[in-house]
């Protein structure tokens, strides 16, 4: 079988029967669509249109990732493309993500431009500027570690590689951000196709809004782990780009695990920092240091912080000399 749509639901209500019916339209003859009932109460999974190749999972309640793994177990799909039950494929989608799949065998999951949408009132400032930052990506593993860079409804991957990764897993971190993490560092690759392939339902009800799974320190806690593994794996001279309330989080861990900080770079009139120089942008030609990491939060200050860079120090590589965090 080609590819198998994977969409896990609770209590879904009448958006269910819109999903299915998106990622259906989007299927051909050797494609299905699964859907994992994860303990409903209400009666949208028996409401559903009965259509081949659709294949309805029941279980009792267990939470998202229990149902997400006993979907993929079932796919019989080479490839398994992503969709929530609040959310909508939209035409096209499958054509060009399994175009880039098969094209290159080196990529484990793509992703794809969102739009975002609310059923009544406005849609949030904060999901609205996440959404607009994943659609202005041009390379997803420079930016990996500033927030996740692919839309979990937006992605199909490859079966074999989650596989090998052994699935997503249980525990206090967002699910789909640490397998993004974990695919790259088994040495696959993750991207996005330019095409605008899913609508995205904004509402209060939301896991990434009500599940703390998603809040700011899991995030944190699966950036670190990549930065262990990958960035820092040994101690190490580090610079911290970063103000001074963003960046104490970063600056406490770093001295936590052993690192050499010569510099902290702030454009604030600080001499010194938790024992650590506190030194100007200009600075940065100057330094000796193997590793640079950008923690700066506000708004637009990433790309300004990135110009200098490239102007002071234009031998260091975004995703490899240095790294921007969140």
């Amino acid at each position: 079988m080609r590819c198998s749509w994977l969409i896990p639901v609770h209590n879904g209500g009448s958006w269910l029967a819109e999903a299915v019916a998106s990622a259906y339209a989007e299927c051909g003859p050797s494609d299905e669509v699964v859907v994992v009932d994860d303990g409903s109460t209400d009666n949208a999974v028996a409401q559903l249109q009965s259509r081949a190749r659709l294949r309805v999972i029941h279980k009792s309640r267990s939470g998202l990732v229990a149902a997400l793994e006993a979907g993929r177990a079932a796919c019989l799909g080479t490839y398994i493309a992503r969709l929530d039950a609040d959310d909508r494929a939209l035409p096209g989608r499958l054509a060009c993500q399994l175009t880039a799949l098969e094209r290159d065998q080196t990529l484990a999951a793509v992703g794809g431009k969102a739009r975002l949408f609310i059923d009544e009132g406005k849609v949030p400032e904060g999901m609205a500027k996440y959404v607009a930052w994943v659609n202005g990506l041009e390379d997803p593993h420079r930016e990996l570690l500033v927030e996740s860079p692919m839309l979990h409804p937006a992605v199909t991957f490859r079966a074999s590689a989650v596989e090998a990764i052994g699935g997503y897993r249980t525990g206090d971190m967002p699910e789909d951000y640490d397998l993004w993490l974990r695919l790259v560092l088994a040495g696959y690759r993750i991207d996005n196709v330019r095409e605008t392939v899913v609508e995205i339902r904004d509402h209060r009800e939301r896991l990434t809004r009500t599940d703390s799974r998603y809040r700011q320190v899991a995030f944190d806690r699966c950036r670190r782990h990549f930065l262990k593994d990958r960035v820092l794996p040994h101690p190490t001279r580090v610079v911290l780009w970063a103000g001074r309330r963003g960046g104490r989080p970063w600056l406490r861990w770093l001295q936590q695990q052993g690192h050499a900080l010569p510099a902290v770079i702030d454009i604030t009139q600080s001499t010194v920092r938790a024992e650590v120089p506190v030194m100007p942008p200009a600075a940065l030609q100057h330094l000796d240091f193997d590793r640079l990491l950008v923690s700066v939060g506000t708004r637009g200050a990433r790309e300004d912080i990135r110009a200098d860079i490239s102007r002071l120090r234009p031998e260091l590589i975004e995703g490899q000399d240095w790294w921007a965090l969140r």
